[in-house]
């Protein structure tokens, strides 16, 4: 560019010179004329300077460009460097994203291999468990029938209501006891007395044994194993003594009692 300018300011004063050699040549011919001069010495002053100005403006241009030029070559060393970087971090991410699969699929071996052996475990212990049940089962059906048999060692061979299942059957006994026997009058020569067994929780009437005990002169007496009025749940008895005796208050002073056993059916 600034060898243009040059070619031109050339060309100007080449074509200013031609004019001053036909300004002479005039001259010679007329009279000469002072304000031309003026004005050409004018006109090249005003080249000079603008030949200083573009000459200043390309230095300027040039200066940024080399600056720009700089920047680039910079910024390009930049992106190359980032470049790099990212290569290289990407790279590294993918060298660990391959590491943790790695270890997932040692971890998912581990994992499975676990699983077998637990599997394995479980196989074992339900078989053990199957054992155990079965010996459990077993040993319940031995109780069970030891149960049964003896609880058929009370044999019922007759019953008032018809016999029934032998594990059904049940002894029960008890006492009216010594001080607490509910002796009631009968009559001048005999007493009586309520024997509740509904503790035993027979279901039909059972057969009944009794007694009388007590301490002393109850050999003299009768009456003492006759049941009457026997049902599931209680009986009577009647005790003869003979006339001209205050039976109740002689049969609780000498603590007279029914000692009693029930067999019978429970189901």
């Amino acid at each position: 560019m600034f060898g243009r300018i040059l070619i031109l300011f050339t060309l100007g004063l080449t074509s200013t010179f031609c004019s001053d050699e036909d300004v002479t040549l005039g001259a010679r011919r007329n009279p000469p004329h002072h304000s031309s001069e003026e004005e050409l010495k004018d006109l090249v002053v005003v080249s000079m300077q603008s030949v200083v100005s573009l000459n200043q403006l390309v230095t300027e241009l040039t200066s940024r460009l080399v600056k720009v030029t700089l920047t680039v070559e910079d910024t390009a060393q930049q992106v190359k460097q980032l470049r790099a970087s990212l290569t290289e971090e990407t790279t590294n991410r993918n060298n660990q994203i391959k590491d943790v699969a790695g270890q997932f699929d040692e971890l998912k071996i581990d994992s499975n291999v676990t699983i077998a052996a637990l599997s394995d475990k479980l196989q074992v212990i339900e078989e053990q468990l199957g054992t155990e049940i079965v010996a459990v089962e077993e040993e319940l059906t031995t109780l069970r029938d030891e149960v049964t048999r003896k609880n058929s060692a009370v044999s019922i061979v007759s019953a008032e209501a018809g016999l029934r299942e032998a594990s059904c059957s049940k002894v029960c006994a008890g006492s009216t006891g010594r001080s607490t026997s509910a002796w009631k009058y009968y009559s001048t020569s005999g007493i009586t007395i309520t024997v509740d067994m509904s503790a035993c929780d027979f279901v039909a009437v059972p057969t009944v044994t009794t007694a009388l005990e007590g301490r002393t002169s109850h050999w003299t007496t009768t009456g003492s194993s006759e049941v009457y009025s026997a049902t599931a749940t209680s009986f009577s008895i009647y005790i003869y003594k003979g006339s001209g005796t205050s039976t109740t208050t002689f049969a609780e002073a000498r603590q007279w009692n029914i000692e009693w056993v029930a067999v019978g059916y429970i189901c």
